[in-house]
């Protein structure tokens, strides 16, 4: 007499890089010798789950069913790898047993990982899993208590639990009860990290990269500022962040996804507005730059994605690492080819570069003592096609002694918060203006066939930034970018056509010779 098997299927999902992947786990129950075999091309995470499952289903008061089980985890063809499917294939076992009634017609998800006791843990990565969940149409959705704010983040419906001991509660008992997280984005507190920001009037007798500083954030433009040590460059990141305007409900979601992703959750444990602030120093890698390893973490691009990439003594960089910048730069992603497939990462930040002139830092002073030849092989460092995916550029010299007094007397007023209110208008200028392109399009991100017409540019506007160019020697690139600061410069004015004087003060912010015309001392 033929021997019925039992066949279950529950799903869940796996991280390909920094895309989520349905999965189908099918859980089949056979009479004979008591064997557990997990297929699908799973790592030994996955693999060793068997302990785990055997261990965490006694401690809960199940049994382990006796006979031959097999999980077959798809799509069989793609790699797959973490603890997330404990749960589900722990599910799929107690349904296959009849330990748990069946729900007819259900299609249920669910992830997490087993701890020996039966409790159930969060993994790495949910954000980017729950996300792919909410586009599907599930029954049930059980995920652990710990994914609340991943959940919230995915904008998910569904029920947490703790133990595999709930698990009665919701198949024997009916006690399925779906919650919407998207509430939590509402409900939890906003937490700004005020000590990493400073007010926008700490930069005294500064005012021209005061300015360049509030450009590059209502644009959203890629910054170089050089200069002497101690001018004030390396608080540019910290002022950037104070006025730049928090993040929506979209970009918190792709912000929390990345960190959870790479395991910085304690980084963002809440339900932050802030936008992120990275800061990375010489002796940077590529791979920590990009991304990538054995488990394709995303890398400081990534991290600051919708927020700012601070790279402190830019010149002091490897080639390596200043020549990967140049392609996420000026596409805003990082693609990295690994075994015959591509991933990608978002990379869509402001890049602020600040460094020293030459190897003393006083070429701005006057009172350089660097060779000629010091000072060319020290400007070679930052190659040209990196410096033309470089908007604005400012140079830094010592605060005069008229302005040495007024650092140490604070303001009355804090100008950042008004400067966040002028950058959020001009931000809010731009998205209308590129909404026939897409959504969070800024000026210093669109890309276009016809930038005069698009940027609301006449043909005197458009004669000025040629003059300009020829002048300063830029090539097609970074006309265009002259075309993308000077539309800055109106947004922030508020007029929805440019002038003349547009790109007369984006030129100011555009001359690249400042750093390669060192033989060029008199300039000056």
């Amino acid at each position: 007499m033929a021997v019925r098997q039992s066949v279950v299927k529950v799903y869940s999902c796996f991280a390909d890089g920094m895309a989520g992947k349905l999965s189908e786990i099918e859980v089949s129950l056979n009479p004979g010798i008591p064997t557990f075999d997990v297929i699908g091309l799973c790592d030994s995470s996955i693999r060793e789950s068997r302990g785990r499952i055997h261990a965490a289903l006694i401690s809960a008061g199940f049994s382990m069913p006796k006979g031959h089980i097999t999980v077959s985890i798809s799509p069989a063809y793609m790699r797959k790898s973490g603890s997330a499917f404990d749960l589900p294939i722990a599910i799929g076992i107690l349904l296959a047993s009849r330990q748990l009634p069946m729900p007819l017609n259900s299609r249920i998800y669910s992830e997490g990982e087993l701890s020996l006791k039966g409790e159930i843990k969060g993994t790495p990565g949910s954000a980017l899993r729950l996300k792919i969940c909410a586009g599907e149409i599930f029954d049930m959705v059980i995920i652990p208590e710990e994914e609340r704010t991943a959940a919230a983040c995915a904008g998910l419906r569904g029920m947490t639990i703790t133990h595999l001991t709930n698990l009665d509660n919701i198949f024997i008992y009916k006690e399925y009860v779906a919650e919407d997280f998207r509430d939590k984005r509402k409900d939890e507190e906003t937490a700004v990290r005020s000590a990493e920001m400073i007010d926008y009037a700490v930069l005294k007798g500064q005012e021209k990269a005061a300015r360049a500083i509030l450009l590059a954030a209502a644009g959203r433009h890629n910054l170089m500022l050089l200069g002497s040590p101690g001018c004030g460059k390396s608080i540019a990141a910290k002022i950037i962040s104070g006025i730049l305007p928090p993040l929506d409900d979209d970009e918190w979601s792709d912000v929390f996804s990345v960190y959870e992703a790479a395991g910085l959750t304690d980084d963002r444990n809440t339900i932050s507005r802030a936008r992120p602030i990275r800061r990375v120093y010489p002796g940077l890698t590529v791979s920590k730059l990009l991304g990538g390893g054995r488990s394709m973490k995303p890398g400081e691009l990534a991290l600051s994605n919708h927020g700012v990439l601070f790279a402190d003594e830019i010149c002091e960089y490897s080639n390596d690492v200043i020549d990967a910048l140049r392609v996420p730069l000026e596409e805003h992603l990082v693609r990295i080819n690994r075994d015959g497939q591509t991933y990608s990462f978002p990379a869509s930040c402001i890049f602020v570069g600040a460094g020293n002139p030459c190897r003393c830092g006083m070429l701005y002073e006057g009172r350089c003592k660097c060779t000629n030849d010091a000072k060319r092989r020290y400007a070679r460092k930052l190659s040209g096609p990196f410096l033309d995916r470089i908007d604005i550029f400012c140079e830094m010299r010592s605060v005069g002694k008229e302005d040495l007094a007024s650092i140490a007397v604070p303001e009355k007023e804090r100008m950042s918060p008004m400067l966040q209110g002028r950058v959020a208008e001009a931000w809010e200028r731009q998205k209308e203006r590129y909404a026939v392109i897409g959504p969070y399009i800024f000026n210093g991100t669109v890309e276009t066939d016809a930038p005069g017409e698009l940027m609301r540019a006449d043909d005197s506007v458009i004669n000025a930034a040629v003059e300009a160019a020829g002048r300063s020697g830029m090539t097609a690139r970074g006309f265009v970018r002259l075309l993308k600061v000077g539309r800055t410069v109106a947004d922030l004015d508020g007029r929805s056509d440019m002038v003349t004087s547009d790109i007369a003060e984006a030129a100011l912010f555009r001359d690249s010779l400042l750093i390669n015309a060192y033989s060029r001392k008199e300039r000056y």
